[in-house]
């Protein structure tokens, strides 16, 4: 995917887009912020040591990735400030899972309301998952941050849509032998034909990605099946879609995004 320079970060004073929930009463962690990993992970130094915090259930571009330096960039303008978090577990990789608070400000949220991550879907037992959502369809309505046509590139984006009608995202049988039924359907709406070169189809999570073929050109009304089977999968060979809820993003060349379908809670 091709990198390009994005927009300056907003004010890191400027209230939340979503309303938060209270603040708690009390923290499991609190310090100070001294380090930004990229747009969803910091570091926090704590009485008992240095702690490594990805925040809950969002997802923020990676540093590469349109927006990715600009969600980084808003972390860092929060460094070193007091911060206090509520813990909810830790990740694949040891890092400590949080909600983290700046002041009376949820940082999560903050940054799905920005448009500077995209939220992940809950957990039944998630209290904020309603709100992130909220947030970022409120976000996504208002074309703020990485859902801006003007991310990451410039000019129309062409008229590229899913199909949810037609799309499968749990077919009946065993996940991992029903690949090539799990299928994504993306059709052109527009006039102008479309060369998918450079196209990626991508899921919440980001560690699915779908490269479309070289050379591939989609004509007014035409569609495009992408199933699970498909040798342009990163990582292949796997289910792709999760059954209790998830979200397909189409990104042109340059990163922005052109498409977006969630399903689920």
């Amino acid at each position: 995917m091709v990198a390009a320079a994005c927009a300056q970060p907003p004010s890191a004073d400027l209230p939340a887009t979503a309303p938060a929930p209270p603040t708690p009463a009390a923290f499991d962690l609190s310090g100070t912020l001294v380090g930004v990993l990229d747009g969803d992970t910091v570091e926090v130094e704590t009485d008992t040591g240095r702690v490594r915090i990805r925040l809950a259930g969002i997802n923020a571009p990676e540093g590469a990735e349109c927006y990715g330096d600009v969600a980084s960039a808003y972390l860092e303008r929060l460094t070193p400030g007091p911060v206090g978090a509520e813990v909810v577990g830790t990740d694949q990789f040891g890092r400590t899972l949080a909600y983290l608070w700046v002041r009376d400000i949820q940082l999560n949220l903050d940054m799905v309301a920005r448009g500077l991550a995209l939220a992940t879907t809950p957990e039944d037992q998630d209290p904020y998952g309603p709100s992130l959502l909220y947030a970022e369809e409120e976000a996504y309505g208002s074309r703020l941050g990485l859902w801006s046509p003007d991310a990451c590139g410039s000019g129309p984006l062409p008229e590229l849509r899913f199909v949810p009608e037609a799309s499968v995202f749990d077919p009946p049988g065993p996940d991992d032998r029903v690949l090539a039924a799990e299928q994504i359907v993306v059709v052109n709406r527009g006039d102008e034909p479309v060369e998918m070169t450079g196209w990626v189809l991508r899921d919440e999570s980001s560690r699915h990605r779908y490269r479309f073929p070289r050379g591939l050109i989609l004509g007014r009304g035409y569609i495009f099946v992408v199933s699970s089977d498909l040798s342009g999968w990163d990582p292949g060979g796997s289910p792709v879609w999760n059954n209790t809820g998830d979200m397909a993003l189409l990104l042109d060349p340059t990163g922005r995004v052109v498409a977006r379908w969630r399903y689920g809670p």
